[in-house]
């Protein structure tokens, strides 16, 4: 078995952001746990000793929660450090720790979840102070860079049909301060209510209400009819571990019932974990319907978007960067 370079590891089990159409910010996903730091440590060694994982693979310290929630972060990135495994962060912003050189040793890159630009769009989804957000990404950005960080930046800022006007202003931030701009179409992301609407579930009212904000709902079953029969889920090659330590099928799954987990990497055979985890029937299934097709083509970029030339640098200076790695 090859080990998995992209690895999804939940630090925290839950996100300080009210995200309606998210499974932790509108859901009943939105409580959870903490790693500790030694089980943190105890699961990436055996990983690790198992070859599941090595030198050049990626753990990225998110799947469903905000990492910087984490009081003993420095703890789990002193772990990551002495095992010498690079790591990866994605964060809403409104909270942010404290850099030093032990903080960037082993970061690959850090991306910032953005809902908008404007204290509106902050209000409708995220529910934070829109100046704190901005005021921290500078922050971060600029005292990585005097510890040493020269990787990527990015801006993952999500489309709704009310902050269009507002992507301009979103990308000259990003470019004043040398990060990469890549919007996409929000979405759906939530399974329970994913499944509701496929299966014709949601009201009429509901489905009038959610295309109010979200691009594209009506394309779904669409693109799920154009999914190939010889389709391969990208999300095989993906490693996602909740804050338990359990594994689970995919990145998009709740991390509750046994449907969607393949079991716990410190108390079971890892080789066991991971036969189960190509042979869950959730998987199979979400595949036949032509789900997994969608869920994993769903992040596009707006028709309407178009990058400035010196986004375009930016974006080809980190794709150079990370083929030369």
């Amino acid at each position: 078995m090859k080990p998995y370079r992209t690895v999804y590891f939940d630090i925290v089990g839950f996100c300080n952001a009210r995200c309606p159409y998210c499974l932790t910010g509108g859901g009943k996903e939105k409580s959870g746990g903490m790693i500790l730091p030694d089980v943190f440590e105890n699961t990436l060694t055996k990983l690790l000793r198992s070859q599941v994982i090595d030198s050049k693979s990626v753990v990225s310290l998110y799947n469903w929660g905000e990492p910087f929630l984490h009081p003993r972060l420095h703890e789990i990135i002193s772990i990551i450090n002495k095992l010498n495994i690079k790591y990866a962060i994605s964060t809403n912003a409104a909270k942010i720790p404290a850099i030093n050189g032990e903080f960037t040793r082993n970061l690959d890159h850090v991306i910032f979840s953005m809902c908008g630009f404007s204290q509106a769009s902050y209000r409708r989804i995220h529910g934070f102070d829109f100046e704190k957000i901005k005021n921290n990404i500078i922050k971060l950005v600029d005292d990585c860079r005097f510890n040493g960080f020269r990787g990527d930046f990015f801006i993952s800022y999500h489309v709704y049909r009310f902050n269009t006007d507002e992507i301009k202003a979103c990308e000259n931030f990003a470019s004043r301060h040398g990060i990469v701009f890549r919007p996409y179409y929000a979405i759906l992301n939530h399974w329970w209510k994913l499944l509701k609407f496929i299966n014709g579930e949601l009201s009429p009212d509901r489905i009038k209400e959610i295309s109010e904000d979200l691009f594209g709902l009506g394309e779904i079953t669409e693109t799920m009819r154009k999914s190939p029969a010889s389709y391969q889920c990208p999300q095989h090659d993906y490693l996602i571990i909740t804050e338990d330590a359990d594994v689970l099928v995919c990145c998009q799954l709740p991390k509750h019932g046994a449907d969607f987990s393949c079991g716990n990497i410190l108390s079971e055979g890892i080789d066991d974990v991971l036969k189960r985890k190509n042979k869950m029937h959730v998987c199979e299934n979400c595949s036949r319907s032509g789900l997994a097709y969608y869920i994993n083509n769903s992040l596009s970029e707006p028709t309407f978007y178009k990058r400035s030339l010196y986004q375009y640098f930016l974006l080809l200076k980190s794709k150079i960067q990370r083929l030369l790695r």
